[in-house]
């Protein structure tokens, strides 16, 4: 995917989420990791990305193509793309199947049978055709986080986005998650996320950015990035979270 932002800032009140980021990636990024210390920009600068939250300055284009400004252009391209948040979202009255049928029909408008077709294919994937009966109430919390993802990948999405989507894991939850997404990773999908995870990052994304105080401090592949850090910021931080 390319990636092109100019002078991005985003704006809350006097708090300054997203403060003048610029940053210019090529077609041979597929997998884009946002780490950084809690607070620093990364979730604002996902939604940004995946156009649900509107900036307050700047520019943003994806595959040659800047975000639309109307409501009507940016609803359709948040329907293009795929969200999975650090809260599950599942509606707790439905049961796993309807969580994901529900926004294939309503949503992306095919028709129920269709929509019942994909759920079971998607969640096949996923390991989880033994739960779609299920309701979220009755299921682990990787569990949840799987059907979740699941339902962000049923539509087939020109971009995922996932925003920390292990930080309310357990950490064996948290590896059953983690290798769904390597997984999706490998097959080709198109991932931008945020996350705390060091070695994930290290490991699948072609391009890492370091975001702190709104700022971006460094980019760069990822195994550069993690083995020859350029600033001191992102030497300490990596220095601390890396340490055990």
């Amino acid at each position: 995917m390319s990636i092109e932002i100019r002078d991005l800032s985003k704006h809350y009140g006097t708090t300054r989420a997203i403060d003048g980021v610029s940053l210019i990636l090529d077609d041979s990024v597929q997998v884009l990791a946002l780490i950084g210390p809690s607070g620093g920009g990364k979730s604002t600068f996902l939604r940004l990305l995946g156009g649900l939250e509107i900036p307050t300055s700047g520019l943003i284009r994806i595959d040659n193509t800047e975000l639309p400004k109307s409501e009507k252009g940016i609803m359709d391209f948040r329907r293009r793309n795929g969200f999975l948040f650090q809260s599950f979202n599942l509606f707790p009255h439905l049961t796993a199947l309807e969580n994901i049928v529900l926004p294939l029909v309503e949503v992306h408008h095919r028709t129920r049978d269709a929509a019942i077709a994909r759920a079971h294919e998607v969640v096949e994937r996923f390991g989880m055709s033994a739960h779609l009966g299920k309701m979220p109430a009755e299921l682990s919390g990787g569990q949840q986080q799987r059907i979740a993802l699941a339902r962000a990948m049923a539509h087939e999405p020109a971009l995922l986005l996932l925003d920390e989507p292990t930080s309310a894991l357990d950490p064996e939850m948290k590896a059953e998650v983690l290798e769904v997404i390597a997984e999706l990773c490998q097959a080709g999908q198109r991932i931008v996320l945020s996350t705390h995870e060091m070695g994930f990052a290290r490991g699948t994304a072609d391009e890492v950015v370091f975001l702190a105080n709104g700022r971006l401090v460094e980019s760069g592949k990822g195994e550069s990035l993690f083995k020859t850090p350029q600033t001191e910021v992102v030497r300490s931080f990596l220095g601390k979270v890396m340490k055990w």
